[in-house]
């Protein structure tokens, strides 16, 4: 079926020349002349008129003088309402330069689905980005290290109590939540190690136990992943959130170093809280187990702190003082990366966050088994 209209009934008045027809499902509309807004209801009505099909439209533009923007309106509204199933044939220049300066050349081809990557292909991409974060991360590391020990005075020059702050909220903000955790630890510990050594009658090892444990392993480690969670997270979105908005290029566009600047202060702040910290746990650790010990075991205080003092070496000590600032370092590196990593929106200040506080206590603890492993078969 074909039908036809034509209108040049003025001087002034755009022409207009349009031809439909009808094969199997496919409707072939040729346009030429003047697609204006003068024009374009008398087009409409014409393809009213015209019997529809579920098939295809294919608009032939090659015969088209101009197309403004009621004209380009119409291509792409007639697209929509056939949910995409309209292609575009030959085109006037004036036409592909109408249509490209809208950006309505969506409904030339369908959109083809993204090909879903194979299995190997997904292990590369994983491998490759893997070893870009591992990339990134040592060149922070070096980075950090470097400035906070030669770049010290013109970090402290260009954020003056940037340490102090930094401190105050890491190690004193985390005093409350790393107490209550550690002596509820060290209170479970206690029950558990006393229900054991009583059938021996060896409950005076419960501190021997508590005050070995709590220096060596559960001091430091409790602490680190409190502070992973706490601090780590709180690094990780602020750095994060000064990505998307644009604030670090700022930085780099005021000539500031943002690692110099941002890590620094955090990495000197929790070098030096960290230590401090762990000894608060410690202590409150085994004064918990203490309390089990006084109250369920029936040892007096001497006696208890008597094997605490014999039980404890040097060596208890600076071990859990060396894993201490090494958990430190671990998470500030660790958020900091993942911060520096954003991009887009909110969306992606969330995911860098959970990202972040999830690698932190993944590394912290592969960092302990080593650290116990090293101190196990050296002596």
């Amino acid at each position: 079926m074909t039908a036809k209209l034509t209108s040049n009934t003025a001087a002034d008045t755009p022409s207009i020349q349009v031809e439909v027809e009808t094969a199997d499902t496919t409707t072939v509309v040729h346009i030429g002349g003047q697609l204006t807004r003068h024009t374009v209801a008398s087009v409409a009505k014409l393809l009213d008129r015209h019997p529809k099909n579920d098939g295809s439209i294919r608009l032939e533009l090659g015969g088209l003088t101009r197309l403004d923007s009621a004209g380009v309106a119409f291509v792409a509204d007639l697209s929509q309402s056939r949910a995409g199933r309209v292609t575009i044939g030959k085109t006037s220049e004036v036409a592909r330069a109408s249509l490209s300066l809208f950006q309505v050349d969506y409904f030339k081809t369908k959109p083809v689905p993204a090909e879903k990557p194979g299995f190997f292909v997904r292990v590369g991409d994983g491998a490759r980005n893997a070893w870009g974060g591992l990339v990134d991360l040592l060149i922070l590391v070096a980075d950090s290290l470097a400035l906070s020990v030669r770049g010290a005075p013109q970090t402290a020059k260009v954020r003056r109590g940037a340490f102090v702050r930094e401190g105050l909220r890491i190690g004193v903000d985390s005093l409350p939540i790393v107490g209550l955790i550690s002596f509820l630890v060290g209170v479970v510990v206690a029950l558990q190690s006393a229900y054991q050594l009583r059938q021996f009658g060896a409950s005076i090892f419960v501190a021997n136990l508590i005050a070995v444990s709590m220096a060596r392993e559960m001091g430091p480690l409790m602490t680190a992943i409190i502070l992973a969670g706490r601090s780590g997270a709180a690094i990780a979105a602020e750095i994060a959130t000064m990505k998307v908005s644009e604030e670090i290029d700022a930085l780099q566009t005021m000539g500031l170093n943002p690692t110099r600047y941002i890590v620094v202060p955090k990495l000197q702040a929790i070098t030096a809280t960290m230590p401090a910290l762990t000894v608060y746990s410690v202590v409150l650790g085994i004064f918990g187990g203490y309390l089990v010990a006084l109250l369920y075991l029936d040892i007096s205080t001497t006696a208890f702190f008597r094997q605490v003092h014999s039980s404890l070496v040097a060596k208890d000590i600076w071990t859990g003082l060396v894993k201490s600032v090494s958990f430190a370092w671990i998470i500030v590196l660790t958020a900091s990366s993942q911060g520096f990593q954003a991009h887009g929106g909110a969306e992606s200040v969330g995911l860098v966050t959970t990202r972040s506080v999830v690698k932190s206590i993944f590394w912290v603890i592969v960092a302990d088994a080593i650290f116990s492993l090293l101190f196990y078969f050296g002596g």
